[in-house]
């Protein structure tokens, strides 16, 4: 069997070390990725020291079944300077995590040659395909190459300019790596962020490091602010758990929402605690600045409420999501994609306490109800939200939505679809056989492609951590071996 892998982000690292450590091996695999830096991603490029991971490294690790991995990799590297004292866990700069992925596809490789599977990189993007028994994949370079197995490791799109402003000087739509879009930008400018989540965060604390000194304004509808990380605690659902979401969708012949939300009542209880009092958390209207405040000093609260929250929704999600009905699922996804998406990624104290102390100075503002923003003749930009405001640099902060196809995946994904080979779901993304993660068309697998993170419709609309793409390559692996 010879498998095709298209991408070369995290996903595409964790498949190949999927592969690596597993009884069965391929014949051989190929890679395919035009981007300039494999493996890293868009997240995880050679950036800012002051852009760092946002999880704790026993979060982080890119091996399903071992949490360590990441760890023992940073043993032998100097990250005290990196300590988060609010979660007594150290934090390293993105690069360091890319260089974590870098080496970790490299030792797959390795080990993956040595056992008789040699592995091919072909630095171009797959554009089309035809069949001849096999899937014969056809890229950019004009390449055409046969596989037995196609999986499709793209990652997420890129920012939607909203606004229409691509092209106008001063507007960043992609921030990212940051050490460019920030190089040369005048110390004093006005820079306006669109958006208030976790990308937003890293822009504000990386003009703190770069000595920036004007003002600084993020732009949002509501103008909230992630939640923040809590110091991690050994937690063991017993009741929340994928197997209890399975038993409750069987008893009650599909899952609701209201069976998710029985399901955390019964585990606080076990855990001693209320579950009123986390709807009171995280449906209130506190004023931000003073829930930022707030929660900065209950780092180590006790009540393990938004510390389970945030486990459950990566460990039980990805098996509740597929069986919820649809009507929660568009539910959750339209209307609380800010809520749910803040409480399973939430925000570092590290760079909780520099925001904090940048809304206590005046040089942060938080500003709501943004309607519209226009390019001004002679530069700059006019804000509108309930005055008429002038920034001089612009950054768009806000993610892409779920199932967003990137743009050098964009030619394959047109092929598929026309050519008949996978259909796009209603809700976004390609419709996915459940577990096997093949690509449907009509009922019917098809036995050569798969799809592995965010493109499939059955993955939740958040981004797939590493530890989830890792628990799905393992997933994929034994499917593609039959055990």
């Amino acid at each position: 069997m010879h498998i095709g892998i298209i991408g070369a982000g995290t996903a595409a690292v964790a498949l190949l070390d999927a592969l690596a450590v597993a009884d069965d091996k391929p014949s051989g695999v190929t890679v395919f990725d035009g981007a300039p830096a494999l493996w890293r991603g868009r997240p995880y490029q050679p950036d800012l020291d002051a852009v760092r991971v946002n999880a704790p490294p026993p979060i982080m690790s890119v091996r399903a079944g071992d949490p360590g991995h990441y760890q023992r990799w940073l043993a032998g590297r100097e990250v005290a300077d990196y300590l988060d004292e609010g979660l007594g866990q150290p934090l390293v700069p993105r690069a360091i995590y890319g260089e974590y992925l870098e080496d970790t596809a490299r030792d797959a490789m390795e080990r993956l040659g040595r056992a008789g599977c040699p592995v091919r990189v072909v630095r171009s993007a797959v554009t089309g395909f035809s069949r001849d028994g096999r899937a014969v994949l056809h890229t950019a370079g004009g390449d055409h190459i046969p596989v037995d197995r196609a999986v499709l490791a793209v990652g997420g799109g890129g920012p939607r300019d909203h606004y229409g402003l691509t092209g106008t000087p001063g507007y960043v739509n992609e921030p990212y790596p940051l050490t460019r879009t920030l190089a040369g930008l005048p110390a004093d400018h006005h820079v306006a962020v669109i958006g208030s989540g976790l990308t937003a965060v890293d822009i504000a604390v990386a003009l703190t490091a770069n000595g920036h000194t004007g003002p600084i304004s993020l732009l949002s509808r509501s103008g909230r602010l992630p939640f923040v990380q809590q110091r991690p605690v050994r937690l063991n659902p017993v009741h929340f758990t994928p197997a209890a979401v399975r038993d409750a969708a069987a008893e009650h012949g599909d899952l609701r929402f209201a069976h998710l939300v029985s399901l955390l009542r019964t585990e606080l209880a076990a855990l001693g605690q209320d579950f009123d009092t986390l709807a009171a958390e995280i449906t209130g209207a506190e004023d931000p600045v003073t829930g930022l405040r707030r929660q900065l000093d209950e780092v180590d609260a006790p009540h393990h409420g938004r510390r389970l929250l945030a486990m459950v929704i990566r460990t039980v999600g990805p098996t509740a999501w597929p069986l919820l009905a649809q009507p929660d699922r568009e539910m959750l996804r339209t209307g609380h994609f800010r809520t749910i998406n803040s409480l399973s990624s939430p925000m570092v104290p590290h760079n909780a306490r520099i925001v904090l102390r940048l809304l206590d100075t005046g040089q942060l503002r938080l500003r709501a109800g943004v309607t519209k923003i226009e390019a001004r003749t002679g530069g700059g930009f006019t804000v509108h939200d309930a005055r008429h405001w002038p920034a001089d640099t612009l950054f768009n902060a806000v993610n892409p939505p779920a199932y967003t196809t990137p743009a050098a995946a964009q030619p394959l994904i047109g092929a598929l679809l026309t050519a008949g080979a996978a259909e796009p779901h209603p809700a976004g993304g390609l419709r996915a056989e459940p577990g096997t993660r093949r690509l449907l068309v009509g009922d019917a697998p098809d036995p050569s492609w798969h799809v592995l993170g965010n493109l499939a419709a059955d993955s939740m609309f958040i981004a797939t951590n590493p530890p989830g793409l890792a628990a799905e390559a393992a997933g994929l692996v034994r499917e593609l071996f039959g055990e």
